[in-house]
């Protein structure tokens, strides 16, 4: 492994951590908050409260992801680079196009008929199907991504 990328192991491992430790004392104080407010009596809205820790978590953890990936993308040699680049132009694209179909398809009148399958608990309204067409198309994107890596790197064999 190379020197560089030793260093942002070890960063993403103590971030990792850090941030586990953050979400499990949020979570604790929280939990001890609610549960005094509540014996006492007074209104509180554990919802509005869990939202805005997760909305804290997702922007901490993108945030970290981000400056994670920048560390390791300068750490690795050219060739590498190059791999990661053409993957994600040539197999994020291609994702892209195949989520592009189902976007299309959904736009035309016969799709109001179709009865898809709830990924959230049997949540049905509008939020929850944008997240699980986003989590579709990174997951198409992801797939393409790894099929054009595994072809660059074949084709260099």
């Amino acid at each position: 492994m190379a020197k560089g990328l030793k260093r942002v192991a070890l960063y993403t491992l103590l971030g990792f951590l850090a941030l586990a430790a953050l979400v499990i004392l949020a979570t604790v104080g929280v939990g001890a908050f609610v549960a005094r407010q509540s014996a006492g009596g007074a209104g509180i809205d554990a919802d509005r409260i869990a939202f805005w820790i997760a909305s804290g978590v997702a922007v901490i953890c993108m945030s970290g992801a981000m400056a994670v990936t920048i560390g390791w993308m300068r750490a690795i040699d050219e060739a590498a680079r190059e791999a990661h680049k053409s993957a994600w132009f040539w197999g994020g694209c291609g994702g892209m196009a195949v989520g592009g179909v189902f976007f299309i398809l959904a736009s035309t009148p016969l799709a109001e008929s179709l009865q898809l399958p709830s990924w959230f608990g049997g949540r049905t309204d509008p939020a929850a199907y944008m997240a699980t067409g986003g989590a579709i198309l990174a997951l198409l994107m992801t797939a393409g991504y790894t099929l054009a890596w595994a072809w660059w790197w074949w084709r260099r064999r």
